[in-house]
């Protein structure tokens, strides 16, 4: 099969978790024997715009390179036409059979809609919720979890309070704000925002409802697209795989009695570190056998880094140890005892998650999306409240202080799906796409 897979981004310039699962297909794909391209962003300042082609792990990549914020930046985000044209120049050089479109931002509305014209079948994963949310993860611009877009009039506040001029206050006083937007949303500023989102919503919508298939690697994602209105008629549950050591899992050699803890991933307000933070330092300071190593780029949200650093900055057993990369990851998770994942969104299906339990170390979560459909509690898990950093230490405690609960939690653990499992489930649904 000749398959392109479009995302908003690979490796290596971005190495977030939709951008390394288009990779991992890729490479699968390519090293067996199918015929693979890759359509993706690249740069998203560059002045003009540009289609950059390479060949990287035996496959060939098309890098876009252009300015988003040339004309209306944001209906550029969901549906930029030249995007679109570049996309159409490739189908047409490449005699595809399918096409692949990981999470869809970016790309989404005008990527599914120009893969239909061309008459091919368009394979949709999502990661996220960019379909729904301008802001990807239902998180609102004041920190608050979204339940999800009810009203465009509510979207329309969202985005808004994410500007300067309104935040503080959305911050300080939602109770003012609430009666602000009572009467501010027939403003004429909020009347054309509102406008705008409107049509992004129905743009992304009517893409979605034209892919062939949508893939959901949570039972939650699928449910919350239904809440909302989607037709998840050609919705599908696919957990994905991982490309985890085979054999006996390596475990780092000991010499003390610490309970170790560990988080990977972005370190940023909305994956919850600060939640983290602040229940580990009451173990600290009351003498408690416990470590915390945070791995992570820190240039993402620095001021927010910076914040962090400073209060754990006393706490030698508080550890910054920057960015990982590929196959890093399973050295980390040899030293750890449990990994947290404080997340305060609806994560869809973290790897984190699958990640340590390849590796036999139990999970401690936000009890949402996802996550707690992954995690269960008492078993291969702890669960805590969103938001609540005095109900993790407890979690954290329990581990201190319950003989046998960590073997316990780790005898719970189910097996995690290998990279080939799902690649296979995947190329079975891609032939009977092409044959359909």
């Amino acid at each position: 099969m000749r398959i392109l897979i479009a995302a908003h981004g690979f490796p290596p310039t971005h190495s977030a978790g939709a951008e390394r699962r288009a990779e991992r297909m890729a490479r699968w794909l390519a090293t067996h024997g199918h015929k693979v391209e890759v359509f993706a962003v690249e740069k998203l300042d560059e002045p003009g715009f540009r289609v950059e082609t390479t060949t990287q792990d035996g496959f060939t990549v098309h890098r876009l390179h252009y300015d988003i914020k040339i004309g209306d930046f944001f209906h550029n985000l969901y549906d930029y036409p030249p995007a679109g044209e570049a996309l159409r120049e490739v189908l047409a050089q490449g005699q595809f059979d399918l096409v692949h479109v990981v999470s869809g931002y970016l790309l989404g509305g005008q990527a599914i809609h120009t893969v239909r014209d061309a008459g091919l079948p368009v394979v949709v994963t999502l990661t996220e919720y960019w379909f729904m949310c301008a802001r990807l993860n239902l998180i609102q611009a004041t920190g608050a979890l979204c339940s999800g877009p009810e009203s465009d009039e509510k979207c329309m506040r969202c985005l808004q309070e994410d500007k300067r001029r309104f935040r503080l206050a959305a911050q300080a006083a939602p109770a003012v704000m609430d009666v602000f937007w009572s009467f501010a949303d027939r403003l004429p500023f909020a009347i054309q925002q509102t406008a705008q989102i409107h049509d992004r919503q129905q743009t992304l919508r009517q893409a979605l409802d034209a892919a062939t298939l949508v893939i959901c690697p949570s039972h939650y994602l699928i449910q919350k697209f239904g809440e909302f209105g989607f037709d998840t008629g050609r919705f599908t549950f696919l957990r994905q795989g991982l490309a985890a050591p085979a054999g006996e899992k390596p475990v780092a050699e000991r010499h003390d009695h610490i309970l170790k803890l560990g988080y990977t991933g972005q370190i940023k307000r909305h994956k919850g570190v600060d939640l983290l933070v602040d229940a580990v330092i009451p173990l600290l300071d009351s003498g408690q056998s416990v470590s915390l190593d945070l791995w992570g780029s820190e240039t993402e949200e620095p001021d927010y880094v910076a914040k962090l650093k400073a209060q754990t900055a006393r706490y030698p057993a508080i550890r910054w140890n920057g960015r990982y990369v590929g196959d890093k990851v399973w050295d980390i998770l040899a030293g750890m005892d449990v990994m947290v994942a404080p997340s305060r969104w609806y994560e869809n299906s973290p790897n984190v998650i699958l990640e340590a339990f390849a590796m036999n170390v139990p999970m401690i979560v936000t009890d949402l999306g996802g996550m707690a459909e992954l995690v269960e509690h008492g078993t291969s898990g702890l669960v805590f409240e969103l938001n609540n950093a005095d109900d993790l230490r407890r979690q954290i405690e329990r581990l201190l202080h319950e003989p046998g609960l960590l073997a316990q939690l780790k005898e719970g653990i189910p097996p995690v799906k290998t990279i080939d499992q799902e690649m296979e489930e995947l190329v079975a649904h891609y032939e009977r796409l092409i044959q359909g």
